[in-house]
């Protein structure tokens, strides 16, 4: 994987992305030179081009179109695409045919700007469909050797079983010390593992070598008598070496808490907070929130609305949540439950809760009963992406139970998060911890990159809103 701003991007999503970037252009930039009847080249349909083409991609981003487990899901994935263009056609024509005016261009303004739209629709949706399942997507996989067959072999394991649709493929587990098994009945099983040892005189860089290994994974939690000449060898040679918990963080997007040491806080890169991008970071906050209001005043008056009319109670639902640092504040949203939801104390919201009033199933379904919380953002409690800020009571209860939990409140929380574009609703303390993981991440990585990258997402939640309670 490529590490943008301490971000792990795969390198086929980069591939794929800068393929079907280059494809819109040139199928957009040469239908258009062709109509027109153009023999020389123009910077003006130069620019439209390009122009659609980022802005097709960025709303294909968006809608998870890039993310790998998408590619297999070919009905899904249609429709997404289809839906993509559909959001980018009128913008598009609104914006060129402005900066056509502005710019006193009629060369290409002249033209239809549909049917080049469709030849891209149908180019990358045939691309897509027919070409990508032709593609041998194993021979492209890291090749990785992993060191070790005990509970942190099992987990990458269970990660490969989970998931097929990974950038690598483990091609051999090797037994270090009197580490007990712990593998299951995957592709390569315990009877395979029982009498290999390193001290029978195989070594590492001969297994690597006998595997065509890309990368070796150290996955054992002892690390006492460690074949340092051996993992040096094959350093030498080419091969990449990382630890288990730097190796998880990369291939999933989060941090594994129940392998986590402070060792590898300390000396892993990360938390870096200065004072430059948090003022880059303020400002974004400030001129995106200014913004969202003018464009969602007409939503919110309806929401408004609809809570008054359907029965007694405020319009809005204050309630005090955690900030940065651990520093209280109010939170405020539209309120989307009955009057009396809590008079037995606060619990965690479940699927079908009786609770949520009709107009409140529409508005969390939506995630308009978020859209309040933009006045948190202008007063400066919260930002734009972050951890999702907990109630008190909660986060005294998480703190107890759930390790490293209060390190999610080093950075602003947010209205959106690498965990909400990542995981569903929180509704238990295993939720808790598991939606820990994404934010231990966010926080470890944060950049405006990242920032970037997830607001982006955030449309695809709110087009499919799993786990929305």
């Amino acid at each position: 994987m490529l590490r943008i701003f301490r971000h792990y991007v795969p390198y086929p999503t980069i591939a794929v992305s800068a393929v079907e970037v280059a494809f819109l252009f040139f199928s957009f930039y040469l239908y258009h030179a062709r109509a027109a009847s153009m023999r020389e080249f123009d910077v003006f349909n130069f620019y439209i081009s390009l122009g659609f083409s980022l802005l097709l991609f960025t709303i294909m981003f968006s809608l998870g179109l890039y993310n790998r487990s998408i590619f297999t899901k070919h009905r899904e994935m249609l429709i997404r695409i289809v839906l993509s263009f559909f959001l980018a056609f009128p913008v598009f024509v609104a914006t060129i045919s402005m900066v056509s005016r502005m710019a006193g261009e009629t060369t290409i303004s002249n033209g239809s700007y549909l049917p080049g739209t469709l030849f891209g629709l149908f180019a990358i949706a045939g691309t897509r469909l027919l070409v990508l399942p032709m593609i041998n997507v194993g021979a492209l996989k890291r090749r990785v050797l992993v060191l070790g067959v005990g509970d942190l072999a099992r987990r990458i394991e269970q990660l490969v079983m989970k998931n097929a649709n990974r950038g690598f493929v483990v091609v051999d587990y090797i037994r270090f010390g009197d580490e007990p098994t712990r593998l299951g009945s995957g592709n390569i099983g315990p009877a395979n593992l029982s009498e290999r040892r390193l001290k029978d005189g195989a070594t590492i860089a001969q297994i690597a070598d006998d595997n065509l290994v890309d990368e070796i994974v150290i996955a054992t939690r002892d690390r006492r008598g460690l074949p340092i000449d051996d993992l040096l060898d094959c350093k030498l040679k080419g091969i990449n070496i990382i630890e288990y918990l730097t190796f998880w963080e990369r291939e999933t997007g989060r941090i594994d808490l129940e392998a986590l040491q402070p060792s590898w806080l300390f000396f892993s890169d990360g938390f870096r907070l200065s004072w430059f991008p948090n003022i880059l970071k303020r400002l974004f906050d400030v001129a995106a929130s200014g913004i969202f209001v003018v464009l969602t005043s007409p939503v919110m008056l309806a929401t408004a609305i609809a809570i008054r009319l359907e029965g007694p109670g405020p319009i809005f639902y204050v309630q005090e949540r955690v900030g940065l640092n651990g520093r209280p504040f109010l939170l405020k949203k539209f309120r989307s439950m009955m009057v009396d939801a809590e008079t037995d104390g606060p619990r965690w919201a479940a699927a079908n809760d009786q609770r949520i009033t009709r107009v409140g199933t529409l508005i969390r379904k939506t995630r308009i009963d978020e859209i309040p919380q933009i006045f948190n953002v202008l007063r400066g409690d919260m930002s734009f992406i972050g951890p999702r800020p907990e109630r008190p009571f909660f986060v005294e209860t998480l703190v107890k139970e759930i390790p490293y939990y209060n390190e999610r409140h080093r950075v602003k929380p947010g209205i959106s998060g690498w965990a909400q574009v990542n995981f569903m609703y929180t509704a238990s303390v295993e939720d808790a911890q598991e939606k820990l993981t994404y934010d231990l991440y966010y926080v470890k990585n944060w950049s405006l990159f990242l920032d970037f990258l997830i607001l982006l997402q955030t449309a695809r939640v709110v087009l499919w809103p799993e786990g929305v309670r």
